[in-house]
């Protein structure tokens, strides 16, 4: 057998392992599938991956008919062969919808056929211009630069926007997909007609032209995603931002109530059971003092956390939920979380509540109505563990339920602000449901200073 051949097919073997891991690793970040599910179906979205294979040793295109409508047809159907197994693979392993899959895999189809393009071009000036003693260092070469092009445009678009910003898609992004990937395959088919023709003349210049576009291309679908990343992350601030000011004032509002309602409570109670115990045998005075004492009961702050500002916003929440037959146990030990600035504190427990008790009120009526907070240390780590019923099911979307208000662009970002609050010091936060008993679980860990 010709030493070009095998050269060449362990080459394309060594390319497909390393596409491979590339396209792995550039979705290692998005969430995995509930591991409840399926095994058969995580071992079949992997196995869609070996259909890749094909591209890299299948020889699909011709050098008679380089420039034809065919050629171009072969190319359309290459790029095929690479989007549909990457998309199986991420609607069976990760927890992603099927246009958001479908989109991720035609970005990495696109960084993928961006990489080939270049490596055409290597192929071009290394391989067949050179004497064929020359061929394997041809295809050494092509695989070392074409392995770090696409590394690299991988980890700059695994570091901007992909995978874990691309929260919808609409029609534009879908427009500008379809023309990205169809340029790209039509400057593919050019290369590859230029390669297998070995075209002298104004070969470069064409090259040359092909090379600039393709890289240009990849660039206006970074870019587009990025700013669509950027005005996601300004509404959300601004969204966040209204909403802690509005928390923040009926925190200070409430915390001053609650001085003033203890204090009268105390007074009242007090001169209250004195003239109780003045009205001797008066079983009139008697009576009536006994049906007004009872009003005067839960008027004090319910909530003690050890942080004066948790307690004030949950002493809200427990009275918001209340109006509803909403009922809380709170058993939390906030004292630690003194190092976290008030805020950040608002906006864990406040979005906390408010979405239990946003669930709570969708069960139907007669049902039992509760929110259960309590919090653990663990290695130098703060637990809190949130807990409510809900109705229905629960969909989730990279980790995050999905909310069933008209305006998600809006209410869907209350976990988000969690983890966000939680992640500048360090803390993470996992979302648990469970259809069967319908309990929702939110689990936030803090770490603790080393001096707490």
């Amino acid at each position: 057998m010709n030493s070009a051949v095998v050269s060449g097919s362990l080459i394309d073997v060594l390319s497909y392992a390393i596409e491979m891991a590339v396209v792995v690793w550039f979705f290692q970040r998005m969430r995995p599938r509930d591991a409840s599910g399926s095994k058969v179906r995580t071992i079949a979205g992997h196995a869609a991956l070996l259909l890749i294979l094909a591209i890299y040793l299948t020889p699909l295109n011709a050098g008679i008919s380089a420039f034809s409508a065919e050629n171009f047809l072969i190319q359309i159907f290459r790029m095929a062969l690479h989007l549909v197994p990457v998309f199986l693979y991420l609607l069976l392993t990760k927890e992603t919808t099927a246009p958001i899959a479908a989109y991720l895999a035609a970005f990495m189809t696109a960084i993928y056929l961006t990489a080939q393009n270049l490596r055409a071009i290597i192929m071009t000036y290394v391989i067949i211009t050179p004497p064929h003693t020359a061929r394997g260092e041809g295809y050494i070469a092509g695989l070392i630069v074409t392995a770090a092009v696409e590394i690299a445009l991988a980890a700059i678009a695994r570091s901007l926007i992909l995978p874990q910003y691309i929260d919808q898609i609409d029609r534009n992004r879908i427009t500008l997909m379809s023309i990205v990937l169809f340029m790209m395959v039509y400057f593919k088919w050019m290369l590859t007609a230029i390669r297998e023709l070995n075209m002298g003349g104004d070969r470069t210049t064409m090259v040359s032209f092909s090379l600039v576009t393709s890289f240009g291309l990849y660039l206006v679908l970074l870019l587009y995603d990025y700013s669509r990343r950027l005005l996601y992350e300004k509404d959300s601030a601004e969204h966040e931002k209204l909403t802690l000011q509005y928390e923040v004032r009926n925190a200070q509002r409430e915390m001053q109530a609650s001085t003033d309602i203890r204090r009268l409570h105390h007074d009242v109670k007090n001169h209250l059971l004195a003239i109780k115990s003045m009205a001797g045998d008066s079983a009139e005075i008697d009576q009536y003092l006994n049906e007004l004492l009872p009003q005067f009961e839960g008027y004090e702050m319910q909530v003690h956390t050890g942080n004066q500002i948790v307690d004030a916003i949950l002493s809200e929440k427990v009275r918001q939920g209340s109006q509803d037959g909403i009922r809380f146990n709170i058993v939390l030990d906030l004292t630690a979380l003194q190092f976290m600035k008030g805020v950040d504190l608002i906006t864990i427990f406040g979005n906390a509540a408010d979405n239990a008790i946003e669930a709570l009120r969708k069960l139907p009526e007669g049902e039992e109505r509760y929110v259960y907070m309590k919090s653990s240390s663990f290695a130098n780590n703060l637990l809190i563990k949130i807990e409510n019923r809900y109705a229905g099911t629960v969909v989730m979307k990279n980790g995050v339920p999905v909310t069933s208000k008209k305006d998600s662009e809006l209410h869907g970002i209350g976990v988000g602000s969690i983890r966000n609050a939680a992640a500048r010091y360090g803390g993470t936060v996992g979302v648990k449901s469970d259809d069967d008993t319908h309990l929702f679980t939110l689990t936030i860990m803090i770490p603790l200073p080393s001096d707490s």
